[in-house]
């Protein structure tokens, strides 16, 4: 049985802590499959990189996909999937943290290493790719280049399925 979780919103700690709850409900209920679907700008490093790890550490299969934009640390997020796929219609925005006041405002941030260790890990980039895609600059990928280098795993359309009560939305309060 698979379950289907709706996270559409910026990445909060609430966010990432009400999908977690979702994720284990939803395995206590028998679901065998996640899937975390995001259309997210980002938000918060260290909730993103909490969920991120939660998902990586769970025994079941997580997939993910990216129904709309999915930036920052929710492309790091989205890494986690088992399978990643995208909508024709999506995009990722890569780039590092940087410090956003005080004397080393707008110079990377050491979170930077968080956010891109999960490209390190799963798609092997080096230093080179790192320092490319994680710099100070946005670097905004379309679906093909994502497929390209490896984030998505594939681009089609994901219909969510007939039954509505595998559908579940991530509560974001403001």
């Amino acid at each position: 049985m698979d379950r289907h979780l709706i996270f559409h919103g910026a990445m909060t700690p609430v966010a990432a802590r009400n999908t977690q709850i979702l994720m284990v409900g939803a395995l206590r209920e028998g679901a065998t499959r996640i899937v975390l679907h995001i259309c997210s700008g980002g938000g918060d490093v260290v909730a993103g990189v909490g969920l991120y790890n939660f998902i990586r550490s769970l025994p079941w299969r997580v997939d993910t996909h990216a129904f709309g934009p999915c930036d920052s640390i929710a492309a790091t997020v989205f890494m986690a999937g088992a399978a990643r796929t995208c909508l024709p219609i999506s995009a990722f925005v890569l780039h590092g943290a940087t410090y956003s006041d005080g004397p080393k405002i707008g110079q990377r941030a050491p979170n930077t290493d968080l956010i891109g260790a999960p490209f390190r890990e799963i798609l092997g980039w080096g230093d080179q790719q790192i320092d490319h895609y994680f710099g100070t600059e946005d670097r905004r990928l379309l679906p093909q280049e994502a497929l390209t280098l490896g984030i998505a795993t594939s681009v089609q359309q994901f219909p969510l399925p007939m039954d509505a009560s595998a559908i579940v939305h991530v509560a974001m309060p403001a």
